[in-house]
């Protein structure tokens, strides 16, 4: 059988839970012993930034020249940004591979750098685009609107749309979905500006104001939770708000089928950094995917690709410039909320690994 050796660039493993480790373990999983793309080892970063290799249950640390005496891959796949400093090395060093990129667009539009002293941000934009063009066969996106917003800045690499990263097995509730009231609301994210809790604690103050029986389950972590806790008991909501804490994604896709509706009020956040500034925004939201694959009612705002991610049937997008208006169609839709939707499994791992499969064995060929 024809095959493809993948070496897979993977930053950030499990036990973390952000989403680029949750594609991590689940490639991991997948073409470990995959028989035509089969996996030959992981590159990672370890706490202090050094480069190792892990192969056939040992980890290494490596210098990344001697990569091609360890390992021969046909095709690197990169699920981050980290190695955007040595991606011009690793194409030298693997002229023959096929080099993939997914990503979520954020990070490329913030443009970090480690070792560069580029001030700019603009200059360190065009960095980024100049080197994924050099060495990038295929950008992998998650959304139309991540494609449009590279393209803005220069990117000219072959791209492909894959949209997913959805466990059905864990979405499957054990136990039986209470229709009591009050009616549950659930937010899965991480507590930093874009995400927008501070929107979604002033709406749902209202709505509790204007006599709606409902109450709030929030899960994550991050740098704003204070700031959040602070709110709920400046508006007294102790008794129907929860903080759950950072869980794991089967615990959070538990609370995603107990919820009556999944709520994520993002924004479009200019973002300051070093040299000028950048939108974060949503590329995808995969706690949004997970909840349209169960069908959870979905309340999101519309900002980034999410209005690419919520029809109708599912879900109910609001301008979150707007709180009153936010106020009254959330208020309309809870009085008129619809039942249990058929979950969906157009958004599973499985399928989003057969388009990769579809795209790595074209690419070689």
């Amino acid at each position: 059988m024809d095959q493809r050796v993948i070496l897979f660039f993977a930053d950030r493993l499990p036990p973390l839970i952000g989403g680029m480790e949750m594609h991590g373990r689940y490639f991991i999983e997948h073409f470990s012993d995959h028989k035509s793309l089969p996996l030959t080892g992981i590159v990672t970063k370890t706490p202090n930034g050094e480069d190792c290799l892990i192969a056939k249950n040992h980890k290494y640390v490596i210098d990344i020249e001697k990569l091609p005496t360890l390992v021969k891959p046909d095709i690197l796949f990169f699920n981050s940004g980290k190695w955007i400093e040595e991606l011009i090395e690793l194409r030298h060093l693997f002229p023959s591979a096929y080099f993939i990129y997914r990503t979520g667009g954020n990070e490329i539009l913030k443009a970090p750098l480690a070792r560069q002293a580029i001030f700019e941000h603009k200059l360190r934009q065009a960095y980024w685009a100049s080197s994924l063009n050099q060495a990038i066969d295929l950008l992998i996106t998650n959304s139309n609107f991540t494609e449009a917003r590279l393209r803005e800045i220069g990117i000219k690499c072959a791209f492909a749309r894959c949209i997913g990263g959805v466990n059905p097995t864990a979405l499957k509730s054990k136990s039986s979905i209470q229709n009591n009231s009050p009616l549950r609301l659930f937010c899965a994210a991480r507590f930093v500006a874009y995400k927008n809790h501070e929107l979604l604690l002033s709406v749902f103050h209202e709505l509790i104001l204007r006599g709606q029986d409902i109450c709030l389950h929030l899960a994550g972590d991050g740098p704003l939770l204070d700031d959040i806790k602070r709110q709920v008991k400046a508006y007294k909501l102790e008794s129907v708000v929860k903080f759950l804490g950072a869980l794991d994604n089967e615990a959070v896709c538990q609370e995603i089928t107990s919820a009556d509706v999944y709520i994520q009020l993002s924004t479009d956040y200019l973002t300051k950094v070093p040299g000028g500034t950048y939108i974060h925004t949503e590329g995808m939201g995969r706690s949004i995917l997970e909840a349209l694959s169960a069908g959870t009612f979905v309340i999101a705002g519309k900002s980034g690709a999410l209005p690419e991610m919520v029809s109708e049937d599912r879900g109910l997008l609001v301008d979150v410039n707007d709180r009153t208006a936010i106020t009254d169609k959330i208020e309309q839709t809870l009085k008129q909320l619809p039942s249990k939707l058929p979950p969906i499994e157009d958004y599973s791992w499985a399928n989003l690994f057969s388009r990769y499969e579809e795209i790595m064995m074209r690419l070689t060929k």
